[in-house]
């Protein structure tokens, strides 16, 4: 064996890491952390593969993992994958991170929609990290606070718009009606009168 070959995996698997690490600066919710607090993470991942229109979950599933999208494509559905797309999932976008902190099911289906690499971590691995770097936990928490909040005044955006539509169309289905009885009455008159 040559020492070349002695050493390939070795070299391979440092390549691997910092690879990884290079990845998660890349994705918003790790963006802030040192290179050795990623390292640090990285040992707290691991790697789950989904074939196109794969079921990575369904609504109603136990919510305990995070995933990160390291390659490929998902889609969202509210219930089955028959339904329409609510989101698509890109590389360095993650989901499930709810469930990180509370007990609740899965709110959708996600489905690969192309061959799909992703990175899951668990509640638990989640919580160790958190106790064994808090440093590095905390801006973890503080950034997705600030996603969270942003998507919370996004939704209340969308919320209000949708509102605003409901009250216009039926402050139009009221004026139709009204309309409508004006002229039911302006043909009864026109039947009395001949």
């Amino acid at each position: 064996m040559k020492l070349k070959e002695f050493f390939a995996p070795k070299t391979e698997k440092v390549e691997e890491e910092r690879d990884l690490i290079k990845f998660l600066s890349e994705v918003e919710l790790f963006d802030n952390l040192t290179r050795n607090e990623r390292r640090n993470l990285s040992q707290h991942l691991y790697e789950r593969k989904y074939k196109g229109e794969e079921i990575v979950f369904k609504k109603g599933y136990p919510n305990v993992v995070m995933y990160i999208v390291k390659e490929g494509e998902l889609q969202t559905y509210l219930d089955s994958p028959e339904g329409e797309n609510l989101k698509t999932i890109k590389p360095k976008d993650y989901f499930g991170e709810v469930g990180l902190f509370l007990e609740e099911e899965r709110t959708a289906t996600i489905v690969a929609s192309k061959d799909s690499v992703l990175l899951g971590i668990s509640k638990r691995d989640m919580s160790r990290f958190i106790d064994e770097y808090p440093r590095a936990g905390s801006k973890i928490l503080r950034k997705l606070a600030s996603v969270l909040c942003t998507h919370l005044i996004r939704t209340n955006e969308t919320l209000a718009s949708k509102r605003d539509e409901l009250i216009d169309l039926q402050k139009r289905l009221e004026d139709s009606e009204s309309q409508l009885q004006e002229l039911k009455n302006s043909q009864e008159v026109d039947k009395e009168k001949s």
